[in-house]
């Protein structure tokens, strides 16, 4: 072996520049790698909205699910915050005396986030790369209720059938519908959809003739950023 073949155990710039650029390629797609997976755990019912510049807001929706015909009650401990004590959710959250209303604390809240405070997940198309066929609600005790061949998802929004809610933003004063079963669309808009309360403006003080005289105050309500 020649002076010039023997390695002497360094490596010169010819060697190590390309050694360099590979590591830094695979550092990169590791970090976009790590990014992308963030939230995306099945295993827990945490919320995926990543979304950046939150700000404080205060707004209220109505809102319904309809299982096989039959009304979610809401109304329950589980899935009340308490003013004075217990509160599920900072962002958005339920409480009396109206618990078809909810009541969001932060721009572009999603129901997704609604709905995983409370310990359910919807998986529906407003998802990028979530099909129609795979539109599933994994309830508190663990249900799952997804399309079949027989039984579907029906979500209307403010009147308007459309492919999916999760992934979408509550916005002031909307009406939705969560319907899950074997009920076509028009039969959910007849029988299901006048279900829906329009009480979300009493809260937000855009109807303050509907309180009735004798309710207590709000915690919180009017429009803007609320002021407890």
């Amino acid at each position: 072996m020649t002076d010039r073949e023997r390695w002497d155990g360094w490596l010169g710039p010819k060697q190590w520049i390309p050694i360099v650029g590979v590591l830094s390629l695979a550092m990169i797609a590791l970090a976009v790698l790590l990014v992308l997976n963030i939230g995306d755990d099945d295993g827990g019912t945490a919320p995926r909205n990543t979304t950046a510049g939150r700000v404080p807001s205060h707004e209220h929706a109505d809102f319904l699910v309809v299982i096989r015909g039959q009304k979610f009650d809401f109304n329950k401990p589980e899935f009340l915050s308490d003013p004075e004590g217990k509160e599920l959710s900072q962002n958005v959250h339920l409480h009396l005396p109206r618990t078809t209303v909810v009541h969001v604390h932060t721009t572009l809240t999603t129901w997704d986030e609604f709905f995983s405070s409370l310990g359910f997940k919807l998986d529906d198309p407003s998802f990028p790369g979530v099909p129609e066929d795979k539109t599933c609600m994994t309830l508190p005790d663990k249900t799952k209720l997804c399309n079949t061949a027989t039984e579907k998802w029906k979500f209307v929004a403010n009147g308007v059938q459309v492919d999916g809610m999760s992934n979408v933003h509550i916005g002031d004063l909307d009406r939705v519908l969560f319907s899950y079963g074997p009920e076509t669309f028009d039969q959910v808009m007849k029988d299901q959809w006048p279900q829906v309360s329009d009480q979300a403006c009493i809260p937000s003080e855009v109807c303050r003739e509907r309180i009735p005289a004798n309710e207590p105050p709000e915690t919180c309500s009017g429009r803007g950023i609320c002021s407890r």
